[in-house]
């Protein structure tokens, strides 16, 4: 499954990548300083953003780890050396207050999983978050002979490599699936009745799709929790066309993964030192972005912070909750340092006067 997703990074999976043009579409100017969340909301590590529930709700901490360089070869060149630098990672994380991880059946065809299952073994089963989700491609033939069984037995399969009796946010990667929105919430139906997932919810879809998810899954008495989007300064599109504030204003979490546009917001890669080309997401040349890099590092410097810290806090500022790729115990630090202070109102215009809109694409990314 691993292979899908370079194939579908080679195919123009991300929305600023691929068949699109390699020149970023800068920001409209009247979105400079627009969308901006309130001065008090402010949150700490230990602080939980709540996704609506069946049974209740589901309680996670404002930042979310991402796992898929974890066992991932094809993308992130994963090596099992690498291990003991993410479990310190993780104690390092967990110990702070952020308990949120996000995995998927792709990501490493399963490997992801297997080792966030060694992470969270023997901890508390309420003291973290675990979110993964199916990835229903044509390519899948289980999607055709078991329409609307699919994500409940891809979710199965999930359990036993996870080790876990139950996972509490479960998202439908699409719009790839070939099932109906109807036949699919079926399914996310099923995997919350039989208390397979606590709450449910999307990835990569525009909002006409999530409104007619959310409508599918009411007939079941079922809320939507969350939508899932690329987005950062290098991709304000979700926020432009709207679709953060419609998961506010419909009690739904919006998240945000790419956050660092796989590492071009860290100060990490140069003009004389790209990233790999296997990282497709947000994949304008370095000479391109050199403008709201020097922003950014502008920035991160007057505040004493990392260029990471500060472009998660530009997400949580206009109203996201970042999913981060975590490797080692300093990314671990910068994710932290990320909360408990917000960005000025002037800082934050700064950056959107050298953000990008970006775009979206045909097969993969809807929102």
């Amino acid at each position: 499954m691993e292979k899908v997703l370079q194939t579908g990074l080679s195919l123009g999976m991300s929305a600023t990548s691929g068949i699109h043009s390699s020149k970023p579409n800068r920001a409209p100017r009247e979105f400079d300083g627009k969308n901006i969340m309130p001065p008090s909301y402010c949150p700490t590590a230990k602080d939980r953003v709540v996704f609506p529930a069946k049974n209740g709700k589901v309680e996670a901490s404002h930042i979310c780890i991402g796992a898929w360089p974890w066992g991932d070869k094809s993308t992130w060149h994963y090596k099992e050396e690498e291990f003991p630098a993410i479990e310190a990672a993780w104690r390092q994380l967990y110990d702070a207050g952020i308990n949120f991880i996000d995995t998927a059946q792709a990501y490493g065809s399963g490997e992801s999983e297997r080792l966030v299952g060694k992470l969270v073994k023997g901890l508390p089963r309420d003291s973290y978050v675990i979110q993964t989700k199916w990835l229903g491609t044509a390519l899948d033939a289980k999607n055709y002979v078991h329409a609307s069984d699919a994500p409940y037995k891809t979710l199965k399969s999930s359990l036993e490599r996870l080790g876990l009796e139950y996972v509490d946010i479960y998202l439908v990667h699409g719009p790839t699936h070939p099932q109906s929105v109807k036949t699919v919430a079926e399914g996310l139906a099923k995997c919350v009745n039989e208390g397979l997932a606590k709450a449910v919810g999307v990835a990569n879809y525009g909002n006409d799709k999530v409104l007619e998810m959310k409508a599918a899954l009411a007939e079941h008495g079922i809320p939507l929790a969350t939508n899932q989007v690329e987005y950062s300064i290098l991709r304000r599109y979700p926020e432009i066309h709207g679709e953060i504030k419609m998961c506010l204003d419909n009690g739904m979490v919006f998240q945000s993964y790419s956050s660092l546009a796989q590492g071009r917001l860290t100060g990490k890669y140069t003009v004389e030192h790209p990233p790999p080309k296997t990282y497709r997401f947000s994949s304008y040349p370095m000479e391109e972005i050199k403008e709201t890099l020097a922003v950014l590092e502008k920035i991160a410097k007057a505040r004493g912070k990392a260029m990471a810290s500060v472009a998660l806090n530009y997400n949580i500022s206009k109203g996201a909750l970042p999913l981060v790729g975590i490797r080692n115990p300093e990314q671990a630090r910068q994710a932290i340092d990320a909360l408990g202070w917000r960005l000025t109102e002037q800082e934050i215009i700064e950056l959107d006067r050298v953000s990008v809109e970006g775009t979206k694409t045909v097969l993969w990314q809807q929102g």
